[in-house]
């Protein structure tokens, strides 16, 4: 009971010490409303995702340049084992990818690493 209320009290502590806002370059990802801001065009509404559109973005934003494994990313975002025959994390990176360059977002800042996952640049 003493080990679980100090891992409680640990996660408290590292949830309210995450940033609320996440930027690189054009883009600006703000934890507490879900959504995001590409830089290019001030004037546009911010995009909303999906809680898990979101937290696979911010995943990706905040390991930037650093290729995350698919195995990572469903334990991660999608909190379940990964499995080779399960498509959910592609369709939603595809999603993203769709909605952020449709918005102004360059093509080629979130990528593919054949045989081992995704890297935002």
């Amino acid at each position: 009971m003493r080990i679980e209320a100090i891992l409680r009290r640990t996660q408290i502590t590292q949830q309210t010490n995450s940033p609320s806002q996440l930027s690189d370059r054009e883009i600006t990802l703000d934890k507490q409303d879900h959504t995001v801001l590409i830089n290019q065009n001030p004037s546009m509404e911010p995009i909303q995702l999906t809680p898990i559109q979101f937290k696979l973005l911010w995943t990706l934003v905040e390991n930037a340049n650093e290729v995350l494994t698919k195995p990572f990313l469903y334990q991660t975002v999608l909190e379940k084992q990964f499995s080779q025959y399960d498509r959910a994390l592609d369709m939603h990176l595809s999603r993203i990818r769709k909605r952020l360059i449709a918005e102004g977002m360059s093509n080629d800042r979130i990528q593919t690493v054949h045989g081992k996952g995704y890297i935002f640049k």
